[in-house]
């Protein structure tokens, strides 16, 4: 498994999000990438297809970090923050 933060900002709604992608169940060409969104209640298992530049692949760590926030409605924003600013380049 790998797993992806969404950093493009023109889609606002999906901007922060974090996704998983199981090469088993999820398809990747050269320039897109199938992902899926296991935490949002109304979109769970919802396969989304991106440009592989909107995503950003991060830790297992920082994905169950976000998932905590996420399941305890804590402050995912913060979460989010941190782990863009982790990985900025």
């Amino acid at each position: 498994m790998k797993y992806f933060i969404n950093v493009n900002k023109s889609v606002e709604e999906e901007y922060g999000k974090m996704f998983v992608y199981d090469p088993g169940q999820n398809r990747e060409n050269d320039d897109e990438l199938e992902v899926v969104n296991n935490l949002d209640e109304q979109d769970q298992g919802k396969p989304y297809i991106f440009p592989k530049s909107f995503l950003l692949e991060v830790s297992p760590e920082d994905y169950e970090r976000y998932a905590e926030a996420k399941k305890s409605r804590g402050d995912v924003e913060s979460v989010t923050e941190s782990v863009l600013e982790k990985y900025k380049k």
